[in-house]
């Protein structure tokens, strides 16, 4: 009887635990450097390393979107900077208060590639270096950054049957999943664009 009276107490126990370690997973958001934007922009230009780093930029302007902001569509930020390429030539990245005002947003999310290399189509693996940066152009600076390195592959056996048993292990980015296959590098980057956004804290309401 009393063994049957201590379970319930066994199972609420278990689940504080297994709780207490979500928690402790959780993401914790780094805080802005600066006021929140209403607005933000999608750089179109990766500071690109490799002839494939601009594919990069895919889906970047719907992550940022997730966490509650409203960003203008990457196609529109280039059509309102070929539009103005028209008339004069256009603010660069290094004239913030220039691109807001044409841009008319608060803050632009510039992605730069340092190291890029990607392999097959379906991806066999990759490795990256990457920093995203929301910038200000109000004046205030850079607001927020998020910097990943990392690589992925598929299982060896899924791979190349070939490969020698005493080769480098294959490595999956942080929370990844070895089992998960990437389409293209457009695929790949949705990803790790999700992931730098879970760092980037939600505008309140």
């Amino acid at each position: 009887m009393m063994g049957h009276m201590r379970r319930p107490w066994l199972v609420l126990l278990l689940a504080s635990g297994l709780c207490a370690a979500c928690r402790v997973a959780a993401v914790v958001p780094a805080p802005l450097l600066g006021p929140a934007p209403q607005s933000i922009a999608v750089w179109p230009a990766a500071t690109a390393a490799g002839p494939r780093a601009q594919e990069l930029l895919d889906g970047l302007d719907r992550a940022a979107r997730t966490r509650g902001y409203r960003v203008q569509a990457a196609a529109v930020t280039e059509r309102l900077l070929a539009d103005a390429a028209e008339v004069v030539p256009p603010p660069s990245l290094e004239d913030l208060p220039g691109l807001g005002r044409l841009l008319d947003v608060d803050a632009l999310l510039a992605l730069e590639v340092r190291a890029f290399a990607a392999d097959g189509e379906p991806l066999r693996s990759s490795r990256w270096d990457l920093q995203w940066r929301l910038l200000s152009t109000r004046g205030h600076g850079t607001l927020w950054s998020f910097d990943h390195a990392g690589a992925w592959a598929l299982l060896r056996d899924e791979a190349d049957p070939q490969r020698r048993l005493d080769a480098e292990p294959e490595v999956v980015p942080i929370g990844g999943d070895r089992a998960r296959r990437f389409r293209g590098v457009p695929e790949l980057a949705a990803d790790l664009h999700r992931l730098a956004m879970d760092h980037l804290p939600a505008r309140s309401r």
